[in-house]
């Protein structure tokens, strides 16, 4: 399950990082209420939402479930504070490469 929900954060990043230095980001970029919002903006930004928060989350709990991590309080703070920079990193450096997961 943590490796599916790292694949699709994965794709979810490097999506949004490429749609935004190409510009794709600009052209549909929308401002104004909820309700005259166009499908896209409506199911786009749930499902963006949900994935940072729900990764980040799983990500937390991982980090305090499992104690193989090398210097555990920097490792720590930053899944805290750098939130969804980290658990990238984190996926990829840990979780991902952990045997038994």
């Amino acid at each position: 399950m943590k490796k599916i929900a790292g694949y699709w954060y994965s794709f979810v990043i490097v999506g949004l990082l490429i749609a935004g230095y190409s510009g794709v980001l600009d052209q549909y970029s929308y401002e104004g209420g909820w309700n005259e919002a166009p499908i896209y903006a409506k199911v786009g930004t749930p499902t963006i939402l949900i994935t940072f928060f729900g990764f980040w989350v799983l990500m937390l709990a991982d980090f305090f479930k499992n104690k193989d991590v090398k210097r555990p309080v920097l490792v720590g703070f930053s899944l805290f504070f750098l939130n969804w920079i980290a658990i990238f990193v984190y996926f990829w450096s840990v979780v991902y490469r952990r045997k038994n997961t």
